[in-house]
């Protein structure tokens, strides 16, 4: 069972990293359309300019999820409580000398 949650928020991690460097490139060409549009000091007819103050947020948070699911599943043991115990009261057998 922590093989699965282990390889889960792994994979959760990943793709919140790589969800969050797609947002954060976006977000870097909607703020420089915000300030071409600032710097020319006209803005388009009827339609209000985009704030990417929310795409920044959702970016920042995913950043913090996508952290802390792949470090949580980076730390969890490769063998489960169970596993290390048995091999723990049950050593391996001496291998024999070979003459």
């Amino acid at each position: 069972m922590l093989k699965v949650a282990k390889w889960v928020l792994i994979i959760i991690g990943i793709v919140l990293i790589v969800v969050t460097i797609v947002l954060m490139v976006w977000d870097v060409f909607q703020i420089n359309t915000l300030v071409t549009v600032a710097n020319a000091n006209q803005s388009a007819q009827g339609t209000p300019n985009p704030n990417p103050r929310l795409w920044v947020l959702l970016g920042a948070v995913a950043a913090l999820i996508g952290g802390f699911a792949l470090g949580f599943g980076l730390g969890l043991p490769r063998r489960t409580f169970k596993q290390r115990l048995q091999d723990q009261n049950n050593p391996a057998p001496a291998v024999p000398p070979t003459a």
